[in-house]
């Protein structure tokens, strides 16, 4: 007896379902895509932001350097509520909020200009910095003493990525 399929009760099961399956893995395969995008843009931009960081710690460091070495420090006991060329004094001001105040931020000065350092590659911008010397007289000294505070402003690979460092130094 020969086997001769019946071809009035075939309905085509096995196509619609292998086409939900390649409907499904299709679906699976964009929201990977996406994902993967993704994280390349969030590792992209979390190595923006420790380049920026890191342009940040270099610029404190080079503002250190430019206190002890070269000389305009010395300039800050005779000065009154003035700014100029990234060194500043105000007598009783605070400086929280220092990069809102336009006029102080027109007169930072950019890393490497008074001292030897070269410039850092890969950023936007290079970083910027202000030195805001403050007297005080500490307990149980004979005089005034003067401690600045360091506040830098650096940019990454793109210049919407900053940070903003701020640091006490005291010679």
């Amino acid at each position: 007896m020969k086997y001769t399929p019946n071809t009035k009760h075939q309905s085509g099961v096995v196509l619609v379902i292998s086409l939900i399956m390649l409907l499904l893995l299709t679906m699976i395969g964009v929201t990977s895509m996406q994902v993967t995008a993704l994280e390349e843009k969030m590792a992209g931009n979390s190595k923006d932001k420790n380049t920026a960081f890191q342009a940040a710690e270099a610029a404190l460091r080079d503002a250190e350097i430019d206190i002890r070495t070269s000389g305009r420090i010395s300039g800050v006991t005779g000065m009154t509520n003035t700014c100029t060329n990234g060194l500043c004094f105000f007598a009783g001001a605070t400086i929280s909020n220092i990069w809102e105040d336009t006029a102080k931020v027109a007169n930072a000065t950019s890393y490497g200009t008074f001292t030897p350092a070269a410039n850092i590659a890969g950023l936007s911008a290079q970083p910027e910095y202000l030195i805001v010397g403050a007297k005080f007289w500490p307990p149980g000294a004979s005089s005034w003493k003067y401690i600045y505070t360091t506040t830098v402003i650096a940019q990454g690979g793109l210049n919407t990525t900053r940070t903003i460092l701020q640091s006490v130094y005291a010679p």
